[in-house]
């Protein structure tokens, strides 16, 4: 429920539901996908059902929440070159 706050503020109440677990539902997909006009977050490219990989935009480990609003659909090569990215980050700050 929300306090009207919130819908002053543009903010949805799916947007603030927590996703229990590693797993998203059919709906968080058709609503992140329909968020970003089927197209990858990261160069784009128009996204296909089969290739499409569903991220968190920050990792929950970096502070980030499983919300709606925190996923994001990749394309696999920006999804493969996100998760290098944060491979090295966490190499990184555990050698220090």
């Amino acid at each position: 429920m929300t306090t009207g706050r919130e819908e002053q503020a543009g903010i949805h109440l799916e947007d603030m539901l927590i996703i229990p677990g590693a797993y998203i539902t059919d709906e968080i997909v058709r609503t992140v996908l329909e968020r970003q006009c089927n197209r990858c977050a990261g160069c784009n490219a128009p996204l296909t059902a089969g290739s499409t990989h569903f991220d968190l935009r920050q990792p929950v480990i970096c502070g980030g929440s499983h919300t709606s609003r925190n996923f994001e659909a990749l394309c696999p090569f920006c999804h493969q070159n996100r998760m290098r990215r944060i491979r090295v980050r966490f190499a990184d700050h555990r050698n220090k």
